[in-house]
Order: C-alpha cells, then structure tokens, then sequence
C-alpha cells in the first residue's frame, strides 16, 4: 500500500511539473510546487502561477485543462469568471492557483502555505538579474622604447 501511495505522488508530482512547464510557456510568472500532502487530505501539490491580466488567467486555466486532460482524462474542474483575479484549476491531487499579481499580493498564499516545501518545478533557472562584478583595471605601465631599429642601410636614390 505504501508502495501505490509513492508512485501516485510521483504520478501527481510529474503531472504538476507537466502543468508548471505549460504555465512557463505560456508567460506565467513566479511558478511554485508545494508539496502541500503533509498538510492536506484532499491534494498532494499546489502549483502557483502569476499571470498580468485576467484574461491571461482565464487562457492560462483553459490551457492547463487541457494539458491535464492528456495525463487524467476529464477530472478536473476550473472556478473562476473569465473576469476572475484568481483561477482555480482542481485536477485531484494537483490544485493549481492562477493569480494576478495583485491578487497574488493581496491573498498571500505563498506566506498562508510557508509550511509547505516547494518542489523542482523542472523549469529551467531564470537567469540572475544582479549586475556583473566590477573589476577595477591594473593600471597600465607605459614602457618608453625606442621605436624599432632599421637594418642601419639608408637607401638613398
């Protein structure tokens, strides 16, 4: 029994990395894994998705269902409006939360779940935006030398 408890975790985790690669392709922001099974008896994972515009939610959602359909046929539901700040995408033991930034802030999720360990996400790392190092250049010794000596035979005509 155990054993099926595993492998339908890594079943769940698989398929929220899977959810969290298509919310990156599709410009979602700040994506999360939480492993939020210790916590909850009804899911294994919350991924957390920022998008810039409910109409981006409202296409994030729809896009998700779809990926999921492929791995769970057609569990799942979706609530929220079109209009909606914060979509909520219920594939049993994957629960994704697409929020507008401002929804994001205002609701806090991410402090409410600060328990839950955050997962690989499988998405590659996004590059750092900190300033390069300065590096100061060594000052430059200017040597005098003497331009090159000729052959010392001045050809004159």
């Amino acid at each position: 029994m155990t054993q099926n408890i595993q492998e339908s975790k890594a079943r769940a985790l698989e398929l929220a990395q899977a959810l969290a690669c298509e919310a990156d392709s599709l410009k979602g922001e700040n994506i999360e894994i939480l492993d939020v099974s210790d916590l909850l008896y009804v899911t294994d994972y919350f991924v957390m998705v920022t998008t810039r515009s409910a109409r981006q939610t409202k296409a994030l959602g729809e896009s998700l269902k779809t990926t999921a359909k492929a791995d769970i046929g057609n569990r799942g539901a979706i609530e929220g409006s079109a209009r909606s700040e914060w979509m909520l995408c219920d594939f049993d033991d994957v629960v994704v939360h697409i929020l507008t930034e401002s929804a994001r802030e205002f609701y806090d999720l991410d402090t409410l779940w600060a328990d839950a360990p955050r997962m690989e996400t499988g998405l590659p790392e996004a590059p750092t935006t900190e300033e390069p190092a300065t590096t100061e250049l060594a000052e430059e010794s200017v040597i005098d030398a003497e331009p090159p000596a000729g052959d010392g035979d001045s050809h004159s005509a």
